[in-house]
């Protein structure tokens, strides 16, 4: 055991001193993992947001993160990923925050099981609003007012706010022409003041097999696949969970329909994604003692230039999201949208790339300030 200690050793200080520009592989036997690191940076020209708000230059490094991904034997698998903490609150330490920790039982490609801390699989936008969308840069919901496209659940990970704790069973039927997720999510202790109760969720996916088009291969879902594969995928969700706030009791639903289109032409990739989500006493739009309606529509596009330049394939994107709240008891609630326009350079996958951003954000609300903000950013996927 210790040499193959001293091994992994070996390995990972050859890949970092190396430059490797891969994650670490390593082979214990029967037990195999690997890991790496991944993180974002942002140069934000953030426009004025208020009459007491100023107009602002910002740096920052918004996320840092480990994680790392093995099988224990052909059926037992894991996932782990923390963020560390770049900027902590004054007078305190760093922190590290746990994002993901899930182990999966893969039976077979027809059903595998989920038990853990992950991301809800629910409308495909929903969940990557921190900055890890593949083709915004600030998410594809960015500003939104009682934003939809978000995790549902009531209960959410202090690392992440897209995933919940869960118990998920997913697969593929058909040979991908069919994937379904039928799971449950509860991390509350009804006896300890939290009377959430047990919620569900449910998801189906369609792609056009017979076409020569594929859906989404993996559990998470993904934006685009940088012409990589010729996606159509259609997926329909839905949640449901019994909560109380301030005592009064409110059933939480939310449905949502999604459609992905990639086509692959050798010299162009244009991508297409909408998205829909109505959601029944939906938790951002809660206040005072009750929960209102909500519902949001996405359109989203990228046209990629499939030949690689000296720093890697240029895009352009464009996306225009809307929420639509309805009033809580005497608590106005108002439209609210976003407008942007990325250019890209994906540098080596959807993980490494360069991206200058502008997102104009506007509210229906009276006295309500609009706002544009300018953005460099920049991944790297190790």
């Amino acid at each position: 055991m210790k040499k193959s200690y001293l091994a992994a050793a070996a390995i990972l200080g050859a890949a970092v001193l190396g430059g490797e520009a891969h994650a670490v592989k390593i082979d214990l036997g029967k037990t195999k993992f690997k890991m790496g690191f991944r993180a974002k940076m942002f140069a934000t020209f953030a426009g004025k947001r208020s009459t007491t708000d100023k107009t602002d230059f910002v740096i920052s490094v918004p996320n840092a993160r480990i994680y790392a991904k093995g099988s224990i034997t052909k059926i037992l698998k894991w996932t782990f990923q923390g963020d560390f903490n770049s900027r902590p609150p004054f007078g305190q330490g760093s922190t590290f925050r746990i994002v993901d920790a899930f182990a999966v039982l893969d039976f077979a490609r027809e059903f595998k099981v989920v038990i853990g801390q992950v991301k809800l699989p629910f409308e495909m936008h929903a969940g990557i609003q921190s900055g890890w969308s593949f083709l915004m840069p600030f998410g594809p919901a960015y500003g939104l007012a009682q934003n939809p496209f978000t995790n549902p659940d009531t209960v959410r990970a202090a690392g992440s706010g897209s995933r919940s704790p869960q118990i998920t069973v997913w697969g593929k039927v058909a040979d991908g022409l069919f994937k379904y997720y039928v799971g449950v999510t509860d991390g509350d202790d009804e006896q300890q003041g939290f009377p959430a109760k047990t919620g569900f969720f449910a998801r189906v996916e369609i792609a056009p097999t017979m076409m020569g088009y594929k859906g989404h291969p993996g559990y998470v879902l993904k934006e685009t696949y940088l012409g990589k594969q010729n996606t159509l995928t259609l997926g329909l969700s839905y949640y449901t969970r019994k909560q109380v706030v301030s005592g009064v009791t409110a059933d939480t639903k939310a449905w949502a329909v999604d459609l992905l289109w990639e086509q692959n032409f050798g010299s162009i990739v244009p991508n297409l994604s909408v998205g829909y989500v109505d959601g029944q006493e939906f938790r951002t739009n809660c206040a005072g003692t009750m929960c209102g309606d909500v519902r949001g529509l996405l359109i989203q596009g990228q046209v990629l230039l499939n030949q690689k330049t000296i720093l890697g394939k240029p895009a352009l994107a464009i996306r225009w999201a809307q929420s639509d709240p309805d009033n809580v008891g005497a608590t106005p609630r108002y439209k609210s949208s976003v407008f942007g326009v990325t250019g890209q350079l994906y540098v080596k996958g959807v993980g490494n790339r360069i991206a200058l951003t502008v997102d104009s954000v506007s509210f229906d609300a009276p006295g309500a300030r609009d706002y544009t903000d300018v953005a460099l950013a920049v991944w790297y996927n190790f």
